[in-house]
């Protein structure tokens, strides 16, 4: 492969893996390499990094690719979108760890505050959850003073992973992030798009010291390693718009360390009870693209305490086993922190392959519940599904027949990186996405009839 025949490179600053590859076609990614981020830490509801090595391993990463290529050659990063820390903006030194979206520290935090939740909302999007940004800057700036002193003084700098990556790949001349990144955090209007200075104010973070917010793609910027950055763009933003046709009613399921199910919407006003309003793509001026959003606070992170394969059969072996699969706090629609990974009792006494079973329904009849709620009238036209979790065969069977048709499988498995990558070579976000059909047929034939028992059990949990 020549360099001439790249159109631009792109990198996925994720949880559990950062990955990069390269556009060599409109509609196809090559050379594509994946490798493990760097692990979190802690207990009691911290979940934390290493900023420092995770830096290290996503700039190894990338150096590899751009290997051999022009030294001009275009980049767009999708990237995680509630992961952050603040750092030095002399010396480039991190105050604080990384802290993942996964991390609970904020919780009492938004149960003091819940009365400010309908403003969150209308400005934001948002819930108010110790999930963003906000609520864990407001806890942890009233813990540690002189960080809310530095930020003040422009000392320290905020920014998720992208705005890290970024201010270091340009020797610390560029602190920034687009919109779909700074809607994450809770502090950010998505109307005005710009940082809402009574949010700022409820969190009690400064100005000084978050990044500036600019358009999704078409700002060139050089980097160090001779790549020049054109797009950065949330990972759930960028694989709606690599697959989703913006004049279809369609739903994408993603299913990596979270779940996701995402609707496109006409605008950033529109709003739903328990769901997230996310803009996608944005110009200097005014958001282009935006979805709803329904929330599974674990997928992959939840499957992976019970490894091995999935096995659904046709008929329940445990009619009473249920379980709900967020282990970082019930999502959407209820939103309820004090409701992490659960089993029924009939569920605790499986084996493993067996609770991995009930965890995948758990997960397929979450999948449903918010695909029931997000299109109440007329189903969505068409159900794609992509994600590591997808790449199972039982789970996307299983969906296909929990809802009684049939399901999409993209093909392309880095959606995220497609639409970054296609963001960044200046061409039209979306591509009509190739995709297997799977349709409903004997593999977990039982769902549909055990999803009104799981509705029971989890109105009796709530």
């Amino acid at each position: 492969m020549t360099s001439s025949e790249t159109f631009a490179v792109a990198i996925d600053l994720g949880s559990t893996f950062i990955k990069a590859g390269r556009l060599t076609s409109p509609t196809s990614l090559e050379g594509i390499v994946a490798v493990p981020a760097p692990p979190l830490s802690g207990k009691h509801g911290i979940r934390q990094g290493d900023p420092l090595e995770y830096a290290a391993v996503a700039e190894r990463l990338l150096r590899g690719v751009l290997e051999e290529l022009p030294q001009d050659v275009p980049l767009g990063i999708s990237s995680q979108r509630s992961t952050f820390l603040l750092w030095d903006a002399e010396a480039g030194r991190p105050a604080t760890p990384l802290i993942s979206w996964q991390d609970r520290r904020a919780a009492d935090w938004c149960e003091r505050h819940r009365g400010h939740e309908r403003r969150v909302v209308e400005l934001t999007g948002l819930m108010l959850s110790a999930h963003y940004a906000g609520p864990k800057l407001a806890t942890l700036l009233a813990s540690e003073p002189e960080l809310r002193d530095g930020m003040r003084r422009g000392k320290l700098l905020f920014g998720n992973l992208e705005s890290w990556l970024i201010w270091r790949a340009t020797s610390g001349k560029t602190h920034r992030t687009d919109p779909s990144m700074a809607a994450r955090t809770s502090m950010f209007d998505i109307e005005r798009l710009d940082w809402s200075d009574e949010l700022l104010q409820l969190f009690g973070v400064p100005r000084d010291g978050l990044p500036e917010v600019s358009a999704t793609a078409g700002r060139a910027t050089p980097l160090d390693g001779g790549a020049v950055l054109v797009a950065s763009v949330a990972d759930q933003a960028s694989g709606a718009l690599a697959v989703l046709d913006p004049a279809a009613s369609h739903a994408l399921v993603t299913l990596g360390t979270g779940g996701f199910v995402l609707r496109p919407v006409a605008g950033t006003a529109t709003r739903q009870r328990g769901y997230l309003t996310a803009p996608c793509l944005a110009s200097e001026r005014k958001v282009e693209r935006t979805v709803l959003e329904g929330t599974i606070n674990g997928a992959g992170a939840t499957l992976d305490r019970f490894p091995g394969p999935t096995r659904l059969p046709e008929t329940d072996p445990s009619p009473e086993a249920y379980c709900l699969p967020d282990v970082s706090g019930l999502g959407s629609p209820h939103w309820r922190p004090d409701l992490a990974l659960t089993f029924s009792s009939a569920a605790n006494t499986l084996d493993p392959g067996g609770r991995r079973r009930v965890a995948v329904e758990g997960l397929l009849f979450r999948l449903r519940e918010i695909l029931d709620d997000l299109y109440p009238e007329d189903p969505p036209g068409r159900v794609l599904v992509a994600g590591g979790v997808a790449r199972d065969p039982q789970v996307a069977r299983g969906l296909a027949s929990l809802l009684g048709r049939p399901v999409e499988v993209l093909d392309e498995r880095q959606a995220s990186l497609l639409g970054a990558a296609r963001l960044a070579a200046g061409l039209s976000p979306y591509a009509a996405p190739s995709t297997t059909p799977v349709a409903d047929g004997s593999v977990g034939g039982y769902l549909a009839d055990k999803y009104a028992g799981w509705r029971r059990w989890v109105d009796s949990l709530l």
